[in-house]
Formats: structure tokens, sequence, C-alpha cells
């Protein structure tokens, strides 16, 4: 591979453990274990870049991350550090505590598990890790089946403002008035069309009240 790529960069090593991109695998008495890996160079206690409206995206970013730690993190012990690492992360970056908690708690209620932020049971965890992969996958065939209607012209794109309420709640609702409205008709029934609903928020008073302004020369 060094004869033909020479920029490509890589070490062979034998051993119990190793660091694989941001994954920290080893062998610890011939089980596999895994946890979030943190370069030693790069610098600690930091939050990504974003463009635009940095607390919808640092939200996203944060729950995203915690994903990653219960699938990265085989023990429920590497999993709260984890946690925490990120909980101080963002507390650092001027956060408020209140914002951490939301995020927190949204995370483990979303499968009904506010009790395993304080808990150590192992078993408890790995049924916790095994429903998070069974989402995942149930999120990959949704994206599939998602692309299938799409690629037949059957998938329906709206999108709504949204600043604040029980989304997931509205979502709903909607999803079921469309059934009932749309059963029977011959292009518009659930199994025919699919429809995604999606979000926009809009956090300035003058981005709904300006408009734009017109592309015509004046003669």
């Amino acid at each position: 591979i060094r004869d033909k790529n020479p920029n490509v960069q890589f070490q062979k090593l034998i051993g119990t453990n190793v660091p694989f991109l941001n994954a920290f695998v080893k062998n610890q008495n011939g089980e596999l274990s895994t946890r979030v890996y943190h370069h030693p160079i790069l610098p600690r206690y930091t939050l990504p870049y974003v463009v635009g409206h940095s607390k919808l995206a640092h939200g996203d970013w944060f729950r995203s991350a915690l994903i990653r730690a219960v699938c990265y993190c085989s023990s429920i012990e590497n999993f709260n550090l984890e946690r925490i690492y990120l909980e101080l992360t963002y507390l650092a970056n001027g956060y408020s505590i209140f914002f951490v908690e939301n995020n927190v708690q949204h995370f483990f209620g979303y499968f009904h598990a506010d009790t395993m932020r304080y808990l150590k049971n192992q078993t408890m965890y790995d049924k916790f890790r095994h429903d998070w992969f069974g989402y995942m996958r149930m999120q990959y065939e949704l994206s599939d089946k998602l692309q299938t209607f799409n690629d037949n012209d059957c998938l329906i794109h709206l999108n709504y403002l949204y600043e604040f309420g029980p989304k997931c709640q509205f979502n709903r609702q909607f999803h079921c008035l469309l059934s009932e409205s749309f059963n029977q008709h011959a292009n518009l029934s659930k199994d025919k069309v699919k429809v995604q609903l999606t979000t926009k928020h809009q956090h300035w008073l003058n981005s709904l009240l300006a408009r734009e302004k017109s592309t015509c020369s004046i003669q």
C-alpha cells in the first residue's frame, strides 16, 4: 500500500488493545471491551465549530455524542465517564446546567430509562444498549424505505415553523389525521405515498418580516 500510496501512513501492531478512529478496542481477559477514544494530542473539553444557531446545533451534537457513547462503551463505567466528560465540556464552554440537564434527561427519557443515569448495573446497561442498537436498525430500515418511496416519486416533504411545544405529539396527530382522511384514496393512501414532516426553526423576527429584494433590474 505504501508503494502505491506514499501519503498513507499506518503502523502494524500486535497487542491486547488498539485505538481505531474514535474507538478504543481492548481484549480484557478474553472479552471484547470498547470505549470512546480521545486522542491525547487533541485539545480536551472543546465543542465543534458550527455556523448559524449554535445552541440548536450543539444540542443535536450533544445527543449524537451520547448515542456514540452508548454504541462505543461496552461497560457502564466507561459510559458514565464519557457522559460526565460531555457534560463538563458544555459547562466549560458557557452552557447552563439547565441546558445540559435538559439534553441528558431527553436522551434517557426517550427509552423510559431515566434511572440509568444514576445506576451502575451492567445488566441493565446491556439491555439499554441493546435497545439503542435495535433503534438504529429501525432507523436504517426506515431510511431504506424512504429512499424507495423517493425513487418512485412517492415521497412528500412538508415542513412547518416550530418554536416550542410537543413536536412529537403534533407529528403523531398529523399522521393519524392524514391516514384517516386518505386511507381509501387511490394515490394518497398510506401504502402508496409517504409524507415526511420536518421543522423549520425561526430564530429572528426580522427573517419573518423581511422580504427578498427584487432581482429585476431598473429600466
